[in-house]
């Protein structure tokens, strides 16, 4: 159902538009009635139309005045104007403000019928195509967020796939004002920006001068998925060199905190803002041993510089490098040194001829 708001300084005219409304047959009602443009304009909020019908020569403001300043806040409302003359500077007007609908008085009721019939049409066509845009819009934010996300974690064939299907999306249910290479840009661009709110910052070109010369959604198409494995290339260098950068930090922070018994995995990755996962794969991958193995390595290094340079007991040392338990230490020690932490003492001793 439409909302009308009828506008006009003659009673009779309200009388016979009412009537003619009601009984048109089509899904219109009228919501507010008003005998010049103030009056109109502030009924507005509360009559919601979609439909006006205003005359052109009233007191206090005219219709084309209303209906300019009806268009700052309203520009999708449908106007219908009446006048009792054939000026062509009002119609002049009128066109300027986007009125396409224009009556002369004494309103014919076949066409002013014919009138508010294409008025509804108009704005059926007008719902229909936002509906159209919504759904599209819902439906493309989606699958971008599903294609940033597999860019995010460098799976190359499902972005590849993904890529494609955004791409016939766009083809089949994309606003036809939108070029296919206007959106592929606005695509790689929305994918950038996606990346760089995540903290990679991606330095890729995308000006007209670079790339999509053409409109043929073929190969836009392909050029498309070229950029896409362009920026995986670099998502898998930035991943690289990240995770690499990041292992050194974990390394740095085992060799700083060593001491500390209760020294877990979940605390380095905290440290280095790595998730455990992550931390634990590419830690191994780096370094070739898992995270309790370095550590262990890390404290015995440790130790045996302790028992060869200062004065302090084995016990005491099995202490200052993370150990609570000297039996274990001890046994922990000889598996790495082949010898006890006494007798790997007495050797440095005999060698510096203690």
């Amino acid at each position: 159902m439409y909302r009308l708001m009828m506008i006009d300084d003659e009673y009779a005219i309200h009388f016979s538009l009412r009537k003619l409304v009601e009984r048109s047959g089509l899904q219109v009602e009228v919501t507010g009635e008003a005998e010049d443009g103030v009056e109109a304009l502030q009924l507005l909020e509360g009559s919601r139309p979609d439909i006006i019908v205003t005359d052109i020569c009233m007191p206090e403001m005219d219709g084309l005045e209303f209906i300019r300043r009806v268009r700052e806040s309203h520009s999708q409302m449908h106007f219908i104007i009446l006048s009792g003359h054939d000026n062509f500077e009002f119609a002049r007007q009128a066109i300027r403000y986007g009125v396409s609908d224009f009556l002369l008085k004494p309103i014919d009721p076949d066409q002013f019928h014919m009138t508010l019939e294409q008025a509804c049409r108009d704005l059926d066509n007008r719902r229909a195509k936002f509906s159209r845009q919504t759904e599209w819009t819902l439906v493309q934010q989606h699958h971008k967020a599903r294609l940033a996300e597999l860019l995010w974690s460098a799976n190359e064939p499902e972005a590849l796939e993904q890529t494609r299907e955004i791409m016939t999306l766009f083809e089949t249910r994309g606003p036809a004002e939108v070029s296919v290479s206007r959106y592929a840009r606005m695509l790689i661009q929305d994918l950038l920006a996606a990346l760089e709110e995540r903290g990679l910052p991606l330095a890729v070109k995308i000006g007209e001068d670079e790339w999509l010369l053409k409109d043929d959604p073929a190969d836009c198409g392909r050029q498309v998925e070229d950029k896409i494995k362009e920026l995986l290339t670099l998502i898998k260098g930035s991943r690289n060199l990240g995770s690499h950068h990041n292992i050194q930090k974990a390394k740095r922070y085992i060799e700083e905190n060593y001491d500390m018994e209760d020294l877990s995995l979940q605390e380095v990755a905290d440290s280095v803002g790595m998730s455990v996962t992550y931390l634990s794969r590419t830690f191994k991958n780096e370094t070739n041993m898992n995270f309790v193995k370095y550590l262990v390595q890390v404290r015995m290094e440790k130790a045996k510089e302790l028992l060869a340079e200062s004065e302090l007991s084995a016990q005491e040392t099995a202490y200052r490098v993370g150990f609570s338990d000297y039996v274990h230490f001890s046994k922990t020690f000889k598996k790495y040194h082949g010898l006890t932490p006494s007798a790997y003492r007495k050797q440095c001793k005999a060698m510096n001829g203690g």
